[in-house]
């Protein structure tokens, strides 16, 4: 008798964990619309996914994404409240509830998938190297004893750690830290996202890129754990701009100069 009790108890607390739980993912997405705006953490230091403009507004690959997402929401996408977030602080701003959603080159790790929901890849990205001009460096695997800049809390600070662990591993706070390091002979390389490190080459003459892509993983979105209808949501979307032409559109604005680099969408 006490055994069915207990097993009844336990079917009772399963269902209530599992209500409480549908409950909590539906109410992401209502709650966003029911409050009329929705909130996005973006980058402002990673062009072309994000960064500030010469007019001091935020622009770039991520932020579109952004605010077409608002425009489908609510006909407006001036509703889509740009939060500045870094590769630091992006999770924490998210865990905190202080944006509903992360698009900020977030990439797809099985360690992320334990504290966020994650949507379904919108792009792909490698990492390369950063170097100065005249530097002979060609790959990560001439880099023993070299000192190598990573953005702390990135990817690449586990993937330099793994791939060549002679090597001298610097922290930095952002992309722009990265790119001085290297500029300044702090480092001898910066390895962090490819179209980032492609478009710092490409606007100062006194650093290149070298190297095949290493490790390429999807960018995604993030939610808060169990926030499942906001992803399904978003997932949805994803699918219909590929469909109908308005992925393309966005790749072709940001991406086209360095296509030849990438690994793809």
């Amino acid at each position: 008798m006490l055994r069915r009790r207990i097993s009844k108890a336990g079917v009772v607390l399963a269902l209530a964990l599992a209500c409480g739980t549908s409950a909590h993912a539906e109410s992401s997405l209502d709650a966003v619309r029911a409050r009329g705006l929705i909130r996005v953490g973006v980058k402002t230091d990673a062009p072309p996914f994000g960064v500030i403009d010469a007019r001091g507004h935020p622009v770039g690959f991520e932020v579109d994404l952004a605010r077409f997402f608002a425009r489908v929401l609510f006909d407006d996408e001036g509703r889509a409240r740009l939060v500045p977030v870094t590769t630091s602080t992006r999770f924490a701003e998210l865990q905190a509830g202080r944006v509903d959603l992360l698009l900020a080159t977030v990439t797809a790790t099985e360690q992320r998938r334990t504290v966020a929901e994650l949507s379904d890849p919108y792009f792909t990205s490698g990492s390369l190297i950063l170097v100065a001009r005249d530097s002979r460096l060609g790959t990560l695997g001439e880099a023993a004893g070299r000192k190598v800049a990573v953005v702390k809390g990135s990817v690449q600070e586990a993937d330099v750690a793994e791939l060549q662990p002679r090597a001298i591993l610097i922290t930095v706070g952002s992309l722009a830290a990265g790119a001085h390091a290297v500029r300044s002979g702090q480092a001898d390389a910066f390895l962090y996202d490819d179209v980032a490190v492609l478009a710092l080459a490409r606007r100062d003459p006194a650093l290149r890129v070298t190297g095949a892509p290493i490790r390429p993983r999807p960018y995604v979105a993030a939610a808060r754990k169990e926030d499942t209808g906001l992803i399904r949501w978003v997932n949805g979307w994803l699918a219909k701009m590929r469909r109908d032409g308005t992925y393309r559109g966005l790749w072709r604005r940001y991406f086209t100069p360095f296509e030849s680099h990438l690994v793809g969408a």
